[in-house]
């Protein structure tokens, strides 16, 4: 297309140089300056050459110099639309808009260790150690049942993993419990827990574990940090606690929540199970050789990553009449395997070693009430499938131990 400019010497016009090249170029219209608008009858909206081909006289005439100046007069169709409707045009509104979208700060993003995503704390954010209304030190909340958000589609697990475990647990219900005597005072129930309170367990875990006296990192006061994320049921426990078992947690005041009546009714089952397989396997009617039924006031508990581990320790800080009677400490192991180490000394090398399992029950007392124990490390991806979906726990080891203060 062919474009032409003109202008005005003395009473002629004369053709300027001609433009080879169509522009399109979006123009500002202003709907209140008619007066230096330039009519174009020759050219319809669409910028087609009109029906005559060409263009009329119609021109306002300016200086060569101003043309940047030139508006063009809206045709009707193309008038803006009236002030009523609050989408009128101007150079002040668009600087504005152009303001607001520079003063938009992103909300930064990073991940945890475990991929899940939280907000970077921006200048101005209250700290989560800044404390409630009552004065309470806030901590950060580990949830253990994330809700995940991913655009990933989640397939379920192939059918033969689902009916390998299925089987597996119809075989444990025939036969019987699995139960291994480790030492005096010391055994083991393989798969004792069902899937379905496995699960139950799980979800209790987590409604208490992100509610007030919830799950934190425990420490020491030279900052260094356990391997691990505890909250404590009953009473509160902590590697400095002085007294060892406290009413409220020292560094937020805030009380522990009380020990469900579902996993007080497991433990006296456990137990008097336990005590039955002893009777039977030994002949014996030696009670010292069985546990003593127990109702716990104490449960920790303990939730590893796939990195967590605790050192070989003593469960010493309960009262010196429940370590006399040596009253029992019972342990759930529920989600990824633990490898667990038991002996009579602190040394490693003189410990032996159990791998304990999502389900496993471990009861020790009697002669073995204070042997040392501990995790040297967590199995990665070893929890069964079914209590993976059924409960979106997140990948590692959640470990109850209850004990009578």
């Amino acid at each position: 297309m062919r474009a032409y400019w003109y202008t005005k010497e003395g009473s002629s016009l004369r053709q300027i140089q001609p433009q080879l090249t169509f522009v399109r170029i979006l123009i500002v219209i202003s709907c209140s300056d008619s007066s230096n608008s330039l009519k174009m009858s020759g050219y319809n909206r669409q910028g087609n050459r009109s029906a005559t081909g060409k263009s009329d006289n119609r021109i306002k005439h300016t200086n060569a110099g101003s043309r940047s100046d030139w508006k063009p007069n809206p045709s009707k169709n193309d008038r803006c639309l009236d002030s009523a409707s609050g989408s009128q045009n101007n150079k002040s509104s668009v600087k504005d808009a152009a303001s607001d979208v520079k003063n938009i700060k992103p909300i930064p993003i990073s991940l945890d260790d475990d991929g899940s995503s939280k907000k970077v704390k921006q200048l101005g954010d209250k700290s989560e150690t800044d404390g409630d209304d009552n004065g309470r030190v806030n901590h950060p909340v580990f949830d253990i049942c994330p809700k995940k958000v991913s655009s990933v589609i989640k397939l379920k697990a192939p059918l033969h993993v689902m009916n390998r475990e299925k089987r597996n647990q119809s075989k444990q219900a025939m036969k019987g419990q699995n139960i291994i005597i480790l030492g005096p005072g010391m055994v083991l129930m393989k798969g004792y827990i069902s899937s379905v309170d496995q699960i139950s367990i799980v979800k209790t875990c987590r409604e208490l574990g992100i509610s007030d006296g919830g799950f934190y990192q425990p420490g020491y006061s030279g900052g260094t940090k356990l391997h691990l994320q505890m909250m404590c049921l009953g009473k509160n426990w902590d590697p400095e606690s002085q007294p060892a078992y406290t009413e409220l947690r020292a560094f937020d005041k805030s009380k522990p929540p009380k020990i469900p009546e579902k996993f007080d009714e497991m433990v006296k089952k456990a137990i008097k199970d336990s005590n039955e397989f002893i009777r039977g396997n030994t002949g014996s009617s030696d009670e010292w050789k069985v546990f003593p039924c127990i109702s716990p006031d104490i449960c920790i508990v303990n939730f590893y990553t796939k990195s967590g581990r605790l050192g070989l320790h003593q469960d010493k800080d309960e009262s010196d009449t429940s370590l006399k009677k040596g009253l029992p400490v019972v342990s759930f192991s529920i989600g990824d395997s633990a490898e667990f180490l038991y002996g009579e000394t602190r040394s490693i090398d003189e410990a032996d070693k159990v791998t304990l399992e999502s389900g496993d029950v471990l009861i020790f007392g009697g002669k073995s009430r204070l042997i040392y124990h501990g995790v040297t490390s967590i199995v990665p991806d070893s929890a069964p499938t079914s209590l993976m979906e059924a409960t979106d726990m997140r990948a590692g080891r959640l470990n109850l131990t209850f004990r009578v203060y």
